[in-house]
């Protein structure tokens, strides 16, 4: 069972070309200003629209492990309120296929979408400078990833058995790839390493029997085990 605390408000949501999603449930923070989504039933499925205002107050936060194992939901819109969101927020959304994230998001937290089989594709908004380590480890249907320039940080495991992701660009404003970045990502064939990268983590690529040729900028000075 998951704690329920604070204010909890019962929220149905339609969609006129996708099932109804039956129960979302939003708390009132401490000062009674905006909602954090803290909660959706396990057995919600379809699309989900999550509102940008409830009551006359804004929607600016998603709780952790909000919507962990809502595995009928297959779309979600997350409204542009909204810039935090939390550890595992979506981890074993394994029909999950579609999302947006907001342009006002700083950054993907831990697990947030671990294992989340089967979104193909996701576009990281500028605004986003952080993503966590294991945010997308498990996500085999993801075959691209949209990077920003805006991100400095990407966390250990982030993208580990990432199976179908076949391209990836680091930009410039990353300094370091970290510990098994890309493990596992047996289908990536074509990545382009930015020139402020200055190391490889260990396992960084490790196993990616895909890979048949890499350009290592001259800014890397360090490069771990196994790396590759």
């Amino acid at each position: 069972m998951r704690h329920k605390c604070l204010l909890i408000v019962s929220l149905l949501v339609a969609s006129l070309q996708a099932a109804t999603v039956d129960d979302l449930y939003l708390a009132l923070n401490f000062d009674s200003t905006e909602y954090k989504v803290s909660y959706c039933l396990e057995n919600a499925s379809g699309s989900l629209d999550i509102p940008g205002t409830y009551n006359g107050l804004p929607v600016t936060s998603i709780g952790v492990r909000a919507f962990d194992d809502c595995t009928n939901l297959n779309s979600i819109t997350i409204p542009h309120s909204v810039t935090s969101i939390g550890d595992a927020a979506f981890e074993d959304c394994t029909n999950l296929n579609s999302i947006t994230i907001p342009d006002g998001l700083i950054s993907i937290e831990f697990s947030t979408f671990k294992n989340c089989s089967s979104l193909t594709s996701i576009s990281i908004p500028d605004s986003v400078t952080s993503i966590g380590s294991n945010a997308f480890s498990g996500c085999s249907g993801l075959t691209s990833i949209n990077i920003s320039d805006s991100l400095t940080w990407i966390g250990s495991y982030a993208f580990i058995d990432c199976s179908s992701l076949t391209s990836v660009t680091i930009p410039d404003s990353v300094t370091s790839i970290g510990a098994g970045v890309f493990e596992r990502c047996s289908n990536l064939s074509n990545i382009t390493i930015g020139d402020s990268v200055t190391s490889i983590g260990e396992s960084a690529f490790q196993n990616c029997t895909s890979l048949t040729s890499i350009s290592i900028p001259d800014s890397v000075t360090s490069i771990g085990s196994n790396a590759f």
